[in-house]
């Protein structure tokens, strides 16, 4: 049998519900937002160091970007003049630094939104991982920090490996057709999961099941995502 609240407790549920401010655990992309309490203010700013993909052929574009700048109380001061905080860009160049900030970047000056713990935010290729007093924050390629009141941390994905080269003869061409991608290099992956994904891409001419290809037309290099890791090589025939 079914319980059922008495008035009095039925209004006091609603009454919670209501209440401005509460957060529910989401997922969520607006401009500025903090952890409960505002222990963590994060905000997306203009001008930060990194890298987005043209649109059109998908090659990375160095410059400076929208990214995002979180600050919380007792953070060491890099050097300069102005309030600590931390920045995090797109891409393969968006390295997470800790800087000093003299004037407000954030794109929006909107109140923060309070973001539940076991919350996520998502934008401009960076996740954060939110709890009840602290932050965890990544770009693609696997740069990234972690932050609450009087700490912060600053990471780098795994170190790149060289895994040498992967050559392919097509059937059918006397020996005579080659083609081989030379200066395999592996980030978050091992080499012999980098000339798997090399040979895949060799025999089929499409990386493998849940990989990302792109290339830079200007230098021939292939690179190969999948999540954190990154395979990538020079194509030759």
């Amino acid at each position: 049998m079914e319980r059922l609240l008495a008035p009095a407790a039925c209004a006091a549920v609603l009454a919670a519900m209501l209440l401005p401010g509460v957060a529910v655990a989401s997922t969520s992309s607006t401009l500025n937002w903090s952890t409960q309490g505002e222990a963590v203010v994060c905000g997306v700013a203009e001008g930060i160091e990194g890298t987005r993909l043209d649109p059109a052929t998908g090659a990375p574009l160095n410059g400076l970007w929208r990214g995002l700048q979180c600050q919380a109380t007792g953070l060491p001061h890099a050097p300069g003049i102005g309030d600590p905080a931390v920045q995090l860009g797109q891409g393969r160049a968006g390295r997470a630094r800790l800087v000093d900030i003299s004037q407000d970047d954030l794109v929006s000056n909107a109140p923060y939104l309070a973001l539940a713990p076991g919350s996520l935010w998502k934008s401009y290729g960076i996740t954060c991982t939110v709890d009840a007093a602290s932050i965890r924050c990544t770009n693609g390629p696997g740069y990234g920090f972690t932050m609450s009141p009087g700490q912060v941390h600053l990471f780098s994905p795994g170190r790149a490996k060289n895994c040498g080269a992967v050559s392919y003869t097509f059937p059918n061409t006397h020996g005579q057709g080659h083609a081989a991608l030379n200066n395999l290099v592996a980030v978050g992956a091992s080499c012999s999961t980098a000339r798997s994904v090399a040979n895949a891409f060799l025999v089929t001419g499409r990386p493998p099941k849940n990989w990302h290809a792109t290339i830079k037309l200007a230098s021939g290099e292939e690179i190969f995502t999948r999540g954190r890791a990154r395979v990538s090589g020079h194509l030759a025939n």
